[in-house]
């Protein structure tokens, strides 16, 4: 398992697109910055520091392309094929790809944090502070607002991502899982009026999957809860639960997949 870890790290620090990403994400979130300080009535400076200055959604296009070309890419050159030659099991190659991509996901909210943070020093801090009150909130300062926006976009980021996971073990070539995983996130968002007129209709679809993607738009806005018919306490176990479900089934998949 060691040696699988160090070659994927080695895989994704040998491509300059990981590099050129941060500096990418680092440039939006200054950017967006700038922007609250010079138009501060169209980019509030609070509520865009609660998400990083955007950064949260950014770093989901991003993993959406990481993890699903470090899967299918490994099919789509015949490199799985070098892999498994080596006497890993397929299981061992998986899960060891799994762990990158945590690693990796969790290096974009730390750096996009920390650029967020140097954001508002260097021009935003006149406009609030951390322990102000934060938006849609009255319990919470800014700063406790921006861990848990963050919690919780880190938890719906994995959900998708699950479901990335998936794809790619389905697809033979990158390009159509990232395509695919990009699209679902914006089906998403176009289904969603409809999803919540149904829901109203009929409760029992309040626990279909696509309802547990409102978990973070939730956790910043607590009467969404009307409109999903769960609490945040059972949308977040639901995500976590079907993160795992999705994980498993690419699992299955990838297990049986011809090579």
């Amino acid at each position: 398992m060691n040696t699988l870890l160090w070659q994927e790290s080695f895989k994704l620090l040998k491509k300059k697109s990981t590099y050129w990403v941060s500096i990418m994400l680092a440039g939006i979130v200054l950017g967006f910055a700038l922007l609250s300080r010079l138009y501060p009535k169209v980019f509030p400076a609070k509520m865009f520091f609660t998400s990083s200055f955007g950064a949260t959604t950014w770093v989901v296009f991003v993993m959406i392309a990481a993890c699903a070309t470090s899967l299918s890419m490994e099919f789509q050159y015949g490199t799985i094929k070098e892999i498994i030659y080596q006497q890993y099991s397929r299981s061992t190659i998986l899960i060891s790809k799994w762990l990158i991509m945590l690693v990796y996901s969790l290096y974009l909210y730390l750096m996009t944090g920390i650029a967020a943070l140097l954001g508002k020093l260097l021009f935003v801090n006149s406009k609030f502070s951390l322990t102000d009150i934060g938006v849609y909130t009255h319990h919470q300062t800014v700063l406790q607002q921006w861990f848990t926006n963050m919690g919780s976009n880190f938890v719906t980021l994995w959900f998708v991502l699950s479901l990335v996971f998936l794809f790619a073990t389905l697809f033979k070539t990158s390009t159509t899982a990232v395509t695919v995983g990009i699209v679902t996130f914006f089906a998403f968002n176009v289904v969603s009026t409809l999803m919540f007129q149904l829901i109203a209709k009929f409760n029992w679809l309040k626990w279909n999957p696509f309802n547990f993607m409102n978990y973070a738009n939730q956790v910043q806005d607590s009467t969404r809860d009307a409109l999903t018919k769960l609490s945040d306490t059972q949308l977040l176990v639901g995500s976590l639960s079907y993160t795992a479900l999705f994980l498993g089934i690419g699992f299955l998949f990838f297990r049986r997949r011809n090579v």
